[in-house]
């Protein structure tokens, strides 16, 4: 007599499904981060990035107006959170990636324009698409997208970015991995 058959069922995934692992990569992220309020901002993505450090580079190097930049990876994205001196140093910033903005689509065809967003956790932040091709090196020439966004009420702020061609030159992927933890539902 054959031993019965085992058929395998297929089992829906739980609303809970990873929830375990992404709470723990976001309690170790959340470690990486050198201030509450960029760890409490940071917070809806800190379960989907990984390998967070605080860069090594003298505040000389950083400049306009950093205190902190730390880098995590989420594959082929780079994200940085980043802790500026003050309100006038982060607006700076984003007046930068404004002007960076108004000619991203030569660059990065569909890019959208700066906007206000509304996150899940109920902050409203400034969201800016930039492009910028590399001047010098390895990669000179290439092509980088970025999503830059901030809480206008503190001087800190994220930044998504990856190269366009590994993007297959779509802004999509981007404002996926964007959307994934910041749009309010039905947003998206």
């Amino acid at each position: 007599m054959p031993p019965p058959r085992h058929t395998p069922t297929a089992t829906a995934p739980t609303a809970s499904a990873g929830a375990a692992f992404a709470q723990r990569q976001a309690a170790v992220n959340r470690a990486s981060l050198p201030t509450p309020d960029i760890a409490d901002f940071a917070g809806p993505w800190l379960g989907r990035v990984g390998g967070c450090s605080v860069d090594a580079i003298s505040e000389a190097q950083r400049g306009n107006g950093e205190t902190t930049r730390t880098r995590c990876t989420a594959g082929i994205v780079t994200s940085y959170w980043i802790t500026y001196r003050n309100l006038a140093d982060r607006e700076a910033a984003e007046a930068r990636y404004r002007i960076q903005a108004a000619n991203a689509a030569t660059l990065a065809p569909g890019a959208a324009p700066p906007t206000q967003q509304s996150t899940v956790a109920g902050r409203t932040v400034q969201y800016i698409e930039y492009a910028y091709r590399i001047p010098t090196g390895d990669r000179a020439g290439q092509v980088v997208v970025a999503i830059w966004w901030s809480d206008p009420t503190k001087p800190i702020a994220g930044v998504f970015t990856c190269y366009w061609a590994e993007l297959a030159s779509s802004w999509l992927p981007l404002r996926d991995l964007w959307a994934q933890a910041a749009t309010t539902p039905g947003q998206r």
